[in-house]
């Protein structure tokens, strides 16, 4: 049963052009593969499943069914496939990386000088690609970056979604033309304030 279980979690409920639904119930993007938010009415059903290891073909077909229902009724995502997302997602993923570092830095014993050596120069490398990357977006899609776009209000609590939001105060730092975006970054952070005022995550 135990094997069952593991190998659903490491496919998808359902598919389409646009997203993917997992095994816990989110929904992710599949341009990015950015989390999109929640298929609500599986969260609680494969959380259950999930610990107590109890699974059928019949759940299974049900699931899928529902999950692809659920995307099938989303919208193509207005910045789906744009330049300025993949950046952000990038950003996103880097942040994830440095958490999982620090947390094994501090929970596993096994980690050596070598290995932390290796991690710290490719994560400054990978940040340097970014910040190329970056600059090399035109001037449009950089003011596309200081957008806070309605999905990402509602995807908010999951974490690729969380930093992409607020490291967009990083990604004006890295900008070496900052003009260009000057009033649209003043626009999204004060939207971001006005935001995180209402969200009940603060």
């Amino acid at each position: 049963m135990n094997d069952r279980v593991n190998e659903l979690q490491t496919k998808y409920l359902a598919k389409n052009n646009y997203f993917a639904v997992s095994t816990s119930g989110k929904v992710y993007r599949r341009d990015t593969w950015e989390s999109y938010g929640f298929c609500e009415n599986l969260v609680g059903q494969a959380d259950f499943i999930r610990w107590r290891d109890i699974i059928s073909d019949v759940d299974c077909a049900q699931w899928s069914e529902q999950a692809e229902n659920f995307i099938n009724q989303l919208d193509k995502p207005e910045d789906w496939q744009r330049p300025h997302r993949f950046c952000l997602a990038r950003y996103a993923r880097k942040i994830l990386e440095d958490d999982n570092f620090r947390e094994d830095l501090v929970y596993n014993k096994d980690i050596d000088d070598e290995y932390i050596y290796r991690y710290t120069i490719i994560s400054r490398l990978k940040e340097t690609a970014l910040i190329k990357k970056l600059n090399l977006l035109p001037d449009e899609e950089k003011k596309q970056l200081f957008i806070l776009r309605d999905w990402e209000k509602e995807a908010f609590a999951c974490e690729d979604v969380f930093y992409a939001v607020c490291g967009r105060e990083s990604f004006y730092y890295f900008l070496y033309n900052k003009e260009i975006v000057k009033k649209d970054y003043e626009k999204y952070m004060k939207e971001l304030e006005d935001f995180k005022r209402k969200d009940k995550l603060f």
